[in-house]
């Protein structure tokens, strides 16, 4: 896979194990553009609604695609978005699938097995098992043991994958399905199952803490639904005329909770995303992940505007400003506040092996004072970040990542800094099915207001958010053997750190 993929990922893209699952079975089995549904396009988690109703319009006029280079034709896919889902899909109409993809791993800390069908995981104290199908005559999905629950845009329930505000712009509408077989421990514990008939489908959802449902009617280029969890309802919509693509999400549990958002494509030189939440202070979202500026949807109200403009071949511009008001009391503050974030990135990549990217972002909120006063007053506070990364592939076999990173932070105590410089080379031996990949990190920082979050990558399905504050750097080094198509073994080890071994059987 180009290194364009593996950057957009890792930086753009916060990791999930299921996700990455998924796209292995469709690296193996890809996706067929011509027979995929609205359902299928989505569960690739590459590409946004404007992009996939752009495609189903382009198929509708023009009839199927001829061939895979004819996505260029297609409004809102430009260079980088083809290059992203390369792997993952084709144009033939007739794909062999061949037998059920099957995963054994064992790792230092962990044992795990998954089918099409089956998981189940150990881990120290924890397990988790699930058996999971789709698309079975009426049953469009039925999960037994644990699963997660990801409903309207995460008003009320969302665990599933999702992200935040971050550099791919349009990325801001919570997409997936409603329910989904997971080897993650603290999830739902119990059985849910969607049927369809027709335009209409039906969820019930039981497990040991809670009861949920749903009911949905979908349209190609709309739908509506209604959903149900506990002691919260709420009501979502999408609906899509010509290249505006419009969502939201109502929702009530003792007050209320709004989205209401939009997106829109300016030809293949710009793409807009708007996007509109309210979130009443005593709203009480127990599993509730919406986007907004705090982790839970309550005591905010904000609005964000982006854009990604891509009209130099190569080049693209991506910036988004969020203003946001905090109606009540939360923490650090003592009063109703306000605040503002402001960022840019810009991105060349000249070819399929080169990635050059820079980023600013700067956010400022009020705070308490640090003073002794038994009424602290507000104060200002201000954050600025500034990262450059440049990724290549110098020569066959070798990729070289190098990354630097400046944090700066302003309150009434003075000014705090932080820096971070981080080197990567991998290199695949030409002879041999090894791989072996050297990291290198170092950082310092004036406390914990200027620290980094560094996707740590370690052995396969193994993702961290690394936390770095203070003064330190960090060595390690990972192999990966890959005997045939059905063998790997993996280790990494870490410098004054852990050893992790695994080995993992895939059919």
């Amino acid at each position: 896979m180009p290194l364009l993929v593996h950057a957009r990922q890792e930086d753009d893209i916060v990791n999930d194990d299921m996700q990455w699952q998924q796209l292995e079975v469709y690296r193996k089995h890809p996706l067929s553009l011509n027979k995929a549904d609205i359902a299928e396009l989505t569960s690739l988690g590459l590409l946004t609604s404007l992009q996939i109703d752009e495609l189903i319009n382009y198929k509708k006029q023009f009839g199927n695609l001829i061939s895979i280079y004819e996505l260029q034709a297609v409004p809102g896919f430009d260079e980088t978005t083809i290059q992203l889902i390369l792997p993952y899909v084709t144009v033939a109409e007739s794909i062999k699938t061949g037998k059920s993809p099957i995963t054994l791993l064992a790792r230092n800390d962990l044992l795990r097995y998954r089918s099409s069908t089956i998981g189940m995981q150990l881990k120290k104290d924890n397990y988790s098992a699930y058996y999971f199908i789709k698309n079975h005559r009426k049953i469009k999905a039925l999960a037994i043991g644990d699963f997660t629950v990801n409903m309207g845009q995460g008003l009320i329930n969302w665990q599933a994958y999702a992200m935040g505000k971050n550099s791919m712009i349009t990325h801001i509408k919570r997409e997936g399905e409603i329910i989904r077989g997971s080897n993650t421990t603290g999830v739902n514990r119990g059985a849910a199952i969607t049927l369809q008939q027709g335009h209409w489908e039906t969820t019930a959802i039981v497990s040991l803490h809670q009861l949920g449902a749903n009911i949905s009617y979908k349209l190609p280029q709309a739908h509506i639904g209604i959903n149900w969890l506990e002691h919260s309802v709420s009501m979502d919509y999408a609906i899509s005329l010509r290249n505006y693509h419009l969502f939201g999400e109502l929702a009530v549990n003792h007050r209320t909770a709004t989205i209401l958002g939009m997106l829109t494509s300016v030809g293949k030189s710009a793409d807009l995303a708007l996007f509109y939440r309210k979130f009443n202070t005593n709203y009480e979202p127990i599993h509730a992940n919406a986007m907004g500026e705090n982790s839970r949807p309550v005591n905010e109200e904000g609005l964000y505007t982006g854009i990604s403009l891509h009209t130099i071949k190569h080049w693209q511009l991506d910036a988004y400003a969020d203003i946001f008001h905090f109606p009540w009391l939360q923490y650090k503050t003592n009063s109703p506040t306000d605040g503002q974030e402001l960022f840019a990135s810009l991105t060349y990549t000249p070819d399929k092996e080169t990635r050059l990217y820079f980023r600013y972002q700067y956010k400022q909120k009020f705070q308490q004072s640090k003073g002794n006063e038994f009424i602290p007053p507000m104060i200002e506070t201000r954050h600025e970040n500034y990262r450059f990364q440049l990724t290549l592939s110098p020569a066959k076999g070798w990729t070289w990542k190098t990354r630097v990173e400046a944090n700066t932070w302003q309150d009434d105590s003075g000014n705090q800094y932080g820096g971070l410089y981080q080197q990567e080379l991998a290199w695949q031996l030409p002879k041999w099915p090894l791989r072996c990949t050297l990291n290198y990190i170092w950082y310092s920082t004036g406390g914990t207001a200027t620290r980094f979050y560094i996707p740590d990558r370690s052995v396969l399905y193994d993702y961290n958010l690394a936390q770095l504050y203070g003064k330190g750097a960090k060595q390690s080094c990972t192999l990966r053997w890959k005997q045939k198509k059905h063998w790997q073994a993996w280790a990494r080890i870490e410098i004054k750190g852990t050893l992790t071994i695994q080995v993992v059987y895939s059919v």
